[in-house]
């Protein structure tokens, strides 16, 4: 939505400053009409067929390993510590350009496949229960548009990723992405069958399974357009808290990354009441 909204800023701010009137595209689908077809299109059987799918990732998953575990300690947000990392920018170009080449690949394939291999590493187990975050605003219907529609879209849903055992890199990297492939249409249906379906016990059953403590994001590439930049910038402020320092975080382990002046950056989010600094610093750095 933030890139809709700060195009017609832009917009709007060239078309005054040589004095015209404010002329913006036309509106497309609401977001209110999306979640009503969303609601239908939740109960369907092309979603329903989807169930036994997400049920199969029921494997025994071994829950991260933590610094300080007591019934007294909590996972708040006001606990919340973040640590960045960042690749240069021919090391970017190289993940962008060569890798795909290569590999067949997309990032996303390159950026799990070391995620599975840092998190087996330091949990001795060869498998990887992460949610993946998307846009979520996937081209379902043909009387919708949402290039213009401004709202909340992201889905979330679980992926359990197995590491190959070969110690061959291009072995490990076709079996991730040979395992993302098999994801039925992007992950999106997956919340529609876990909230959205009038059925109570497919609601249940998906609640019912092994939930993960780890949740990844490729955001993408953030640079503005060039007609953008010239007005628009990232700030260097932060924008402070969208949550209230009393709530609950959902995962130990949130990791957001995106591309930005050319440079492909990740930010690790943990608890403070739960892993050390250090902890998540080797993390980051098998990683990288």
């Amino acid at each position: 939505s933030w890139r809709i909204l700060l195009t017609d800023l832009a917009t709007a701010y060239k078309q005054l400053e040589i004095s015209n009137n404010i002329e913006l595209p036309a509106k497309t689908t609401s977001f209110k009409n999306w979640s009503n077809q969303l609601i239908n299109y939740a109960q369907s059987q092309t979603v329903l067929d989807e169930l036994n799918y997400w049920l199969s990732n029921s494997t025994q998953i071994v829950s991260l390993p933590v610094d300080y575990s007591s019934d007294e300690i909590q996972n708040t947000v006001a606990s919340t510590a973040e640590l960045n990392v960042i690749l240069d920018a021919e090391q970017t170009k190289a993940l962008l350009e060569e890798v795909p080449k290569a590999y067949k690949t997309q990032i996303n394939d390159i950026l799990l496949t070391a995620l599975l291999q840092t998190f087996t590493q330091w949990t001795t187990t060869p498998t990887l229960l992460l949610d993946l975050e998307g846009h979520g605003r996937e081209d379902l219907f043909s009387d919708v548009d949402l290039s213009r529609t401004v709202g909340w879209f992201t889905t979330i849903y679980p992926v359990l990723l197995n590491l190959d055992d070969n110690r061959n890199l291009e072995v490990i990297i076709k079996s991730v992405k040979e395992q993302l492939r098999q994801i039925p249409n992007r992950g999106f249906n997956y919340g529609l069958l876990r909230y959205l379906t009038k059925d109570e016990n497919i609601k249940t059953r998906l609640e019912n399974q092994p939930q993960s403590q780890i949740k990844f994001n490729y955001l993408g590439q953030l640079d503005f357009t060039p007609a953008d930049s010239l007005i628009l910038g990232l700030a260097e402020e932060s924008t402070g808290n969208n949550r209230s320092p009393q709530g609950k975080r959902q995962y130990l382990i949130e990791i957001n990354s995106w591309i930005s002046e050319n440079k492909l950056q990740f930010t690790w989010n943990y608890s403070r009441n739960i892993h050390q600094q250090t902890t998540i610093e080797n993390l980051t750095q098998t990683y990288i």
